[in-house]
C-alpha cells in the first residue's frame, strides 16, 4: 500500500470518528472525543465479527484453571502444590483432589491425546467449570498453555544472564496488565484492539459508535490511534439528569423547559471560544449517540432483547448478557448501528488471591472459575440464540499465572498461565502452546514455580487479528513489533 492509500484510508478513518461514553461520560472532556457524526457510507464487508476480551483481573490461578489428569503429571503437579488440600490436615496445600475431576470436568487434548480436567469447584459450586468443559468437547473452545508477555522465546539460562532479554516489570500487576493490552514490551499508548478497530472500523455504517466497546471501565485495549472506546454499563446506558423530557426520562418534571434550554446553549455560537464551541458539539453528539443506542436496546418490540436466561449475581454473566444485546442490535441489517466489526471488553475482579485460593464460599477461586464458566455458558447459548455464534470469539486475558507453590493458604504473582478462547469459528477441543513441566525450580520453571511462557502474547492476538481482518504483514507488524521474535504469528486455533 503506497502512502496515498495510507493517507485516504486514515482520512476515512477519522472521517467519522466520535468517541461517546454513555450517559454523563459521553461528553467529558478528557475522553478526547474527536471527530464528527457525519454519516458513513454503508459497509461492503460481508458478514459480522466481533471479539469479546474477557479479562480476569489480578491475576488468574492458572494451575487451578487446567489440570493435568493422567497420573504421573497429576503426581508432578500435586507436589508442586504441597499436596491436596485439606482444612484440617493441609490447610496450605493447593492441589485439587483427583477424585473431584470426574467426567463432567475432563478434556482431552485431541492433537496428543493427553488427558486434562478444569476446576470441579467444590461442595457450594459443583458444577465448577462443567459449562466450558462441555463446549470444549464440542470443539468450539480451545486452551492455550503457559502463554504470557515475552520479547523473544526465552530459556532459564538466559533468564539469568541477562536482564535484557525479559520483558520489564515482571510480576507487578499494573505493567503486566499493561504488556497485555498492549501486546508489546515497549512503552505504547495504543493497545492492540484499538489498533485492530482502526483498520476494520470503516465497513461499519454508524461511524459516530466506536467498535471498541467497553463494559468493563477503562482500559488501553481498546485505544487506537483513531479509535477510542464507547462505555456503557451491564445494565445499559445512564441518562443524563434533567436533559431529556421523552416519557419515562430521567428529565424529571422540568425535563421539558430543561432540555429547551439546553438546546438554546448547544445552539448558541456567539461565544468565540474554540473550547466552548467543541464542548457543545461533544454534548450534542454524545447525546445524540445515547439515542441511537439506547432506543436500539430499549425497542418497544423487545428486539433488543436476549431470551437466554444469564446467571444472577454474577457480575460478568451481567457484563456478558449486555454484550449480546449489543452484538444483536448491532448487527441488525435494518438497525441504526448495522456494524461489521466490534470489539468488546468485559472485566472480573478478584483473582489476586495471596490468601485464600482454596476458600469453600464465594470469595475462592472456586466460586470465582464457576461464574466465569456460568457466565461464558449463557454468553455461548445467547449467541446461539441470535445467530451469532460462528460470528463472535471470546478470550480471556489476565496479567499473569500464579506461583505453583503455595505462600501459606494462596498463591503469588508468576508468569506464564491459561487462557481460553471461544467461539463458532474456534479450532477447538485441544491445547495450543506447550503445556509445562510442572516440577518446581525445573527446566522452564524457578523455585516457586514461576513458569517461563512458551507461547508470546503477541502469537495469541495475532491469531485473532487475522481473523478480525487484519492479515497485512506490515500491518501486523506494526501493532505487534515482537511478533518477527517468534517462530509462528498464527497459532492456528482460527479456522
Amino acid at each position: 500500500m503506497n502512502a496515498n492509500e495510507q493517507a485516504r484510508r486514515r482520512f476515512l478513518r477519522n472521517l467519522g470518528i466520535t468517541l461517546s461514553a454513555g450517559g454523563a461520560s459521553a461528553f467529558l472532556p478528557q475522553l478526547n472525543l474527536l471527530g464528527s457524526a457525519l454519516a458513513a457510507e454503508k459497509g461492503t464487508v460481508d458478514g459480522y465479527r466481533a471479539l469479546v476480551c474477557v479479562y480476569l483481573a489480578g491475576g488468574n490461578d492458572a494451575w487451578n484453571t487446567l489440570l493435568p489428569y493422567d497420573s504421573a503429571r497429576y503426581n508432578i503437579y500435586s507436589t508442586a502444590r504441597s499436596g491436596v488440600y485439606n482444612a484440617t490436615t493441609n490447610p496450605s496445600g493447593l492441589a485439587i483432589d483427583r477424585a473431584a475431576l470426574t467426567s463432567q470436568f475432563q478434556i482431552t487434548d485431541s492433537a496428543t491425546g493427553a488427558q486434562y480436567a478444569l476446576n470441579p469447584g467444590n461442595a457450594n459450586y459443583p458444577s465448577g467449570m462443567s459449562a466450558l468443559a462441555s463446549i470444549y468437547r464440542a470443539n468450539k473452545l480451545a486452551l492455550i498453555s503457559n502463554i504470557g508477555p515475552l520479547i523473544r522465546p526465552i530459556t532459564k539460562a538466559e533468564y539469568n544472564a541477562s536482564a535484557a532479554v525479559r520483558p520489564p516489570q515482571l510480576y507487578s500487576h499494573s505493567d503486566q496488565e499493561n504488556l497485555w493490552h498492549l501486546a508489546r514490551t515497549s512503552f505504547a499508548s495504543t493497545g492492540w484492539g484499538g489498533l485492530i478497530a482502526d483498520r476494520v472500523r470503516i465497513n461499519n455504517v454508524n461511524q459516530s459508535l466506536s467498535p471498541c466497546i467497553s463494559l468493563g471501565g477503562s482500559n488501553r485495549f481498546e485505544i487506537g490511534a483513531d479509535t477510542f472506546p464507547y462505555f456503557m454499563g451491564a445494565e445499559g446506558l445512564n441518562g443524563l439528569a434533567f436533559v431529556y423530557s421523552a416519557p419515562n426520562s430521567t428529565g424529571g418534571f422540568f425535563g421539558t423547559q430543561h432540555a429547551a434550554a439546553i438546546d438554546a446553549l448547544l445552539n448558541d455560537t456567539s461565544n468565540p471560544s474554540v473550547m466552548t464551541q467543541e464542548y457543545a458539539r461533544t454534548f450534542k453528539r454524545g447525546r445524540t449517540l445515547y439515542n441511537v443506542v439506547n432506543s436500539s436496546l430499549t425497542a418497544a418490540d423487545g428486539s433488543g432483547n436476549v431470551a437466554t436466561v444469564f446467571p444472577t449475581g454474577n457480575a460478568l454473566a451481567s457484563q456478558l448478557r449486555m454484550v449480546a444485546r449489543m452484538i444483536k442490535v448491532s448487527r441488525e441489517a435494518s438497525g441504526q448501528i448495522q456494524h461489521k466489526r466490534q470489539i468488546y471488553y468485559v472485566r472480573l475482579h478478584g483473582f489476586d488471591m495471596h490468601d485464600g485460593l482454596m476458600a469453600a464460599d464465594n470469595s475462592g477461586h472456586a466460586a470465582l472459575l464457576n461464574r466465569v464458566s456460568e457466565a461464558l455458558g449463557a454468553f455461548w447459548t445467547a449467541l446461539g440464540e441470535i445467530g451469532a455464534q460462528n460470528e463472535v470469539t471470546t478470550f480471556t486475558m489476565s496479567e499473569f499465572g500464579r506461583t505453583l507453590g503455595p505462600n501459606g493458604n494462596g498463591s503469588d504473582h508468576a508468569w506464564g498461565g491459561v487462557q481460553l478462547v471461544m467461539g463458532g469459528m474456534v479450532n477447538g477441543g485441544r491445547l495450543y502452546g506447550t503445556f509445562p513441566d510442572q516440577t518446581l525450580d525445573g527446566p522452564v520453571s524457578f523455585a516457586r514455580g514461576q513458569l517461563i511462557p512458551s507461547t508470546s502474547v503477541d502469537q495469541m492476538a495475532a491469531t485473532l487479528a487475522r481473523w478480525m481482518g487484519v492479515t497485512a504483514t506490515n500491518d501486523l507488524a506494526t501493532i505487534f513489533p515482537n511478533l518477527i521474535n517468534f517462530p509462528t504469528s498464527n497459532l492456528g486455533f482460527m479456522a
